[in-house]
């Protein structure tokens, strides 16, 4: 498969990058971290414990590195010129998108589940309680979160060939998903009622649009799969399932699927 070679380069040269691996090492590390000291905060902790306890870090962080990793990836062959020799030999785009995809998010899924195995393995010793399959389902909800972000910084590295926008579009959508989007409800409230759709709180299917965001959708699920009680406006005992947990999981899946497969549709209809 040709796209392994790509996926082989491309895992080479983050591993080369200095600023990669300090960053790589901090996420591993702040998992690491948190399951030092919930045990210390948290008497007599759980698996299930531990996904709530690393959930406003790690909702920073992750998407963080997944934009990093991802949005100079094909913008930078092609502003460079490497992209015509790449695929002068035996690759196709398809190939180009898949072994970036691979090779960058490869270096995010073992820096997680280094810093997840190692952060379950502190709760558990010596006071917790061992619950591996909580720790997998854990694991896995947080790979899909992260690679999300890497396939969102490449398909907007698919997109244009400047690699200057392609910077202002990662990290502005970063700021955007990350930063500006959770602290929008206030705001929709306030401008719902001025309009007549609200009262006092947002209507469902608002509320739903707001909670779109890959950090919003990622954190009900943690709150719907590994929370005892989880409260709050998604979770009342009269909302609708599109608020709930498998609804938001089936969005982070769009959110990690989405974004590369448009990107690639555009990638594959332009030139060079």
């Amino acid at each position: 498969m040709a796209w392994r070679t790509i996926a082989k380069k491309d895992a080479r040269a983050v591993a080369d990058s200095q600023l990669f691996r300090y960053f790589l090492v901090l996420v591993a590390f702040a998992f690491v971290l948190g399951g030092y000291l919930l045990p210390t905060v948290t008497e007599d902790p759980t698996m299930g414990d531990f996904p709530g306890y690393m959930d406003t870090s790690i909702t920073l962080l992750l998407p963080l590195l997944g934009i990093m990793l991802g949005y100079k990836s094909i913008v930078g062959e092609r502003a460079s010129g490497r992209m015509g020799l790449l695929l002068s030999l035996p690759h196709s785009r398809r190939d180009v998108v898949i072994g970036k995809l691979v090779g960058r998010g490869f270096w995010l899924v073992l820096a997680v589940t280094v810093g997840i195995g190692v952060g379950g393995w502190l709760v558990y010793y010596p006071f917790g309680t061992l619950e591996p399959g909580v720790l997998l389902a854990y694991l896995l909800v947080t790979l899909l979160f992260g690679l999300s972000f890497v396939g969102i910084a490449l398909a907007i590295s698919t997109l244009t060939t400047s690699e200057h926008v392609a910077t202002g579009g990662a990290f502005g959508s970063f700021f955007l998903l990350v930063v500006v989007w959770p602290e929008l409800r206030p705001l929709l409230v306030v401008g719902l009622e001025q309009v007549g759709l609200a009262d006092g709180s947002l209507p469902n299917w608002a509320l739903f649009v707001y909670g779109l965001a890959p950090g919003l959708s990622y954190e009900r699920v943690l709150a719907g799969f590994f929370t005892d009680s989880p409260d709050g406006p998604f979770f009342a005992a009269d909302a609708p399932w599109y608020l709930g947990e498998w609804a938001a999981l089936l969005v982070l899946v769009g959110w990690t699927i989405v974004p590369i497969a448009i990107g690639y549709r555009r990638f594959e209809g332009t030139d060079l």
